[in-house]
Parts: C-alpha cells; sequence; structure tokens
C-alpha cells in the first residue's frame, strides 16, 4: 500500500507543479494585457494632447503646427486601433489560459482528495492490523494459560 501512496504523492506532486506552470502563464498573459491597456492609455493621452495642440495652431494661425497635430491624432489613432486588436488577442488567450488554470487546479485538487482518501484507508488498515496482531498475541495467551491451569489441575487430580 506505501508504494501505492508514494505513486500518488508523486502523481500529486506533479499535477501541484502543472497547476504552479498554468498559473504562472496565466500571471504573465494578465500582464501583457495589462500592458497592451496602458499603452492604449498612452495613445490617447497623446491624441489628446495632439488635439489641444491643433487648437492652439489654429487659434495663433499656425497652419503647419495644425497639420501637424492632425497627423499626430491620426497616427496616434491608428496605433491605437493596432493595440487594441493586440489586447484583444492578448485577452483570448489570458481566457483561455485562466481556463486552463482553472482545469489544472481542479485536477490537482481531485487529486489531493484521491492521495488523503488512500492516506486515511493505509492508517485505517495498519491500525486494524496492529489491533488484530494485539488480539492474536491476547487470544494465545489466554489459550496458554487456559492450557497450563488444565495441565495443572490434571497432574492435582492425579496427586489427590
Amino acid at each position: 500500500m506505501s508504494t501505492r501512496l508514494e505513486t500518488l504523492q508523486r502523481l500529486m506532486n506533479l499535477y501541484a507543479a502543472v497547476e504552479q506552470m498554468h498559473s504562472t502563464e496565466l500571471q504573465r498573459l494578465t500582464t501583457a494585457v495589462r500592458e497592451a491597456q496602458q499603452a492604449i492609455a498612452v495613445e490617447q493621452c497623446a491624441a489628446q494632447v495632439a488635439r489641444i495642440d491643433g487648437r492652439k495652431a489654429l487659434t495663433e494661425g499656425d497652419r503647419v503646427g495644425w497639420m501637424m497635430s492632425e497627423t499626430q491624432q491620426e497616427t496616434a489613432g491608428w496605433r491605437r486601433q493596432k493595440l487594441e486588436e493586440v489586447r484583444v488577442g492578448r485577452e483570448e488567450l489570458s481566457d483561455a489560459a485562466r481556463e486552463q488554470y482553472v482545469a489544472s487546479r481542479l485536477k490537482k485538487e481531485q487529486m489531493k482528495r484521491v492521495f488523503e482518501e488512500m492516506e486515511a484507508r493505509a492508517q485505517m488498515e495498519e491500525g486494524r492490523r496492529v489491533q488484530s496482531s494485539s488480539d492474536d498475541l491476547f487470544l494465545s495467551r489466554r489459550r496458554w494459560t487456559d492450557a497450563k491451569e488444565k495441565t495443572e489441575e490434571r497432574e492435582e487430580m492425579k496427586a489427590s
């Protein structure tokens, strides 16, 4: 039974390692999504700054400055759009990693329960074995003393 427990222990450790690997992957992908969101926010700020610069250029009559700000706004918008596509892709990967992590966690918990049940059974069987051995020892002593008493009684009867 102990070899089964050792095998289950190794298997449980393997499931724990897989869960840890999936957890690390999920963290990595969650960080990638967060980075994409931050990059989008940076592009939104750049577009806003370009709009403010464009209004300022218009009020000052600076046509070249206004055209530059329009170009900067368009560029920021284009980059933001591409970053949105990247973010969506990363979120899909993150969602898949989350599902994989949850599945591996469930498997690890199931394996842990199986191990604990097997360990409890092994302890119970060991307890029964010890009790049985103790009972056998008690019964053999009892038989020995009963046999000894009968022998002594016969010897006393013969002697009388």
